[in-house]
């Protein structure tokens, strides 16, 4: 993992392999509902508890879908280049300018950070391996960059408001956790990945 100066103050990821998609367990579905949230997946549906429960923000990648042929996973947290166009998971393809924080593999962005995820890098039906990404944005560029695209949720909301950078690491044990108990056969596969804003780190494989 590159981090790009001024884009996060941290950022923490896990892999966990062996989940099954599903819908979620009852309580949560009923928990999310009651707070405006709508069901997805069990996996979106727990990172999407989680925000409502503490406050930090969380996302999923399909691993198998932003990992190498040996499933090795590369990614850097930039700004993104003019011009740079990605699909959201809205199906919409939107150009960012050179100051929105992207998630992004060596072939292009997969996220724009602290806003929306990318089509091609979602929880799915398919998914049997994921990534958790638990991190802390720059709240000033996620607020521009909500604003030029005229582009809000319920993750950027939060990010604009400034965070504490201790919830990233509430925020991932306890989605590890959840995960734990919504999918029985799942397992870390991985160290945690965990890295503040700097220029010079080197390339990690989550």
């Amino acid at each position: 993992l590159d981090i790009e100066d001024k884009c996060a103050s941290r950022y923490m990821a896990v892999a966990i392999d062996n989940v099954k998609i599903e819908p979620s367990p009852k309580w949560m579905q009923d928990r999310l509902v009651a707070v405006g949230v709508r069901p997805i997946n069990n996996i979106v549906d727990i990172t999407n508890y989680v925000m409502m429960e503490l406050g930090q923000p969380m996302h999923a990648f399909d691993r198998d879908l932003i990992g190498a042929n040996d499933k090795e996973v590369s990614l850097t947290v930039r700004k993104s280049k003019d011009g740079e166009i990605i699909e959201t998971i809205d199906g919409e393809h939107r150009k960012l300018d050179n100051n929105t924080i992207v998630i992004a593999k060596k072939d292009g962005a997969i996220a724009i950070a602290g806003i929306m995820g990318g089509g091609n890098s979602g929880v799915n039906s398919e998914t049997k391996n994921i990534v958790i990404e638990s991190a802390n944005f720059n709240p000033e560029l996620i607020r521009r960059a909500s604003q030029k695209l005229s582009l809000s949720s319920e993750s950027s909301v939060r990010f604009e408001k400034g965070l504490d950078v201790n919830l990233c690491a509430d925020a991932l044990k306890r989605a590890v956790e959840l995960i734990a108990k919504v999918c029985p056969g799942a397992k870390v596969s991985s160290n945690i990945v965990d890295l503040p804003a700097q220029p010079e780190s080197g390339l990690r494989s989550i």
